[in-house]
């Protein structure tokens, strides 16, 4: 069986030599850059070449990405009251997780219509689903802010993680946007339609997240969450849940329950049908759902959502405007 595992691991990943630190690492198959877990250096595997590379300078300490992850736990349903004063910080690593900085821009072909024209810069995940527990694939890193990365610069980095997607992808994705701008704009100025446009990569760039590690005395494991050290987003944390927060829990799942079949059973009684009955079941049952799932945990989970994404990504590039 462990032949075999060895196998199939072999078949899928390659050897490659880092030319700065001269580790030694595995990139998986059919990728186009390979990123040195030790060190960041990014080579294009077809010519040994380094790639551009850039990063975003961390802005967080450790301490401050606890104090951070903390705080968003401490506001969960469920969780303890005085977690701030209970938990006990373990370590924390920074990871570097790699991005494509991509750069499109499209105008009309006809000569007086050449001030419809687009132009974007993206940076892009260019990794697999969730390198690190929560990070969405959709992230909206900022593309400026970059500078210039060399071995070495940033201290303290745990690991960086390995670029796994192409990069045609997604400079085709952000070429296929500005294309349909500058397309809306032609048509709006008269013009036939027909746009030029391109795309290419500019480089990798690495962004970097702390993972935190923290214990409390109702857990035997270590809790996990997931910083942004560059904006102090939230981007994922465990935390303990007492008994005491579950029955509590339980208890308000009841309670939903129970008040959206009554809703329910006065809607039939007075339509005389058993239809709004079934559906405010249904409906009471799916509200009560999240309550319950807390409830059965000792251990709960906070993921960033999609709605809170969009205010610390303003909050960043206002920063870095000013």
């Amino acid at each position: 069986m462990a032949a075999t595992s060895r196998r199939r691991r072999a078949a899928v990943a390659r050897r490659i030599r880092c030319p700065y630190c001269g580790a030694e690492y595995e990139a998986p198959e059919g990728v186009e850059y390979a990123v040195c877990p030790y060190c960041g250096t990014t080579v294009r595997i077809e010519t040994g070449e380094t790639a551009p590379q850039y990063y975003y300078p961390p802005r967080l300490a450790e301490h401050d990405a606890y104090a951070a992850a903390l705080s968003r736990a401490s506001q969960m349903p469920g969780a303890p009251r005085d977690l701030q004063e209970t938990a006990a910080f373990s370590r924390a690593g920074l990871h570097m997780v790699p991005l494509y900085i991509c750069h499109a821009s499209a105008r009309a072909r006809e000569e007086s219509c050449r001030t419809a024209a687009e132009e974007a810069e993206e940076a892009a995940l260019a990794t697999g689903p969730e390198p690190l527990p929560g990070l969405p694939q959709d992230y909206p890193f900022p593309s400026t802010g970059r500078v210039p990365y060399s071995p070495g610069v940033v201290e303290r980095v745990e690991r960086f993680h390995q670029a796994t997607r192409p990069p045609g992808d997604l400079c085709r994705a952000l070429e296929m946007s500005v294309s349909s701008r500058a397309f809306s704009e032609a048509m709006l100025s008269g013009c036939s339609g027909e746009v030029e446009a391109s795309s290419r990569l500019l480089g990798v760039a690495h962004y970097p997240f702390w993972v935190v590690h923290y214990t409390h005395p109702l857990g035997k494991q270590p809790y996990t969450a997931v910083v942004d050290a560059v904006d102090a987003t939230v981007v994922y944390v465990e935390y303990p849940v007492p008994g005491s927060r579950r029955l509590t829990l339980l208890g308000l799942a009841a309670a939903g329950y129970a008040a959206g079949l009554a809703a329910g059973a006065a809607v039939a009684a007075y339509l005389h049908a058993a239809g709004p009955l079934l559906g405010a079941a249904a409906v009471a049952a799916a509200s009560a759902a999240p309550h319950l799932r807390r409830a059965a945990a000792r251990r709960g989970r906070y993921r960033l959502s999609a709605s809170t994404v969009p205010a610390s990504v303003t909050r960043l590039m206002e920063e870095r405007t000013e």
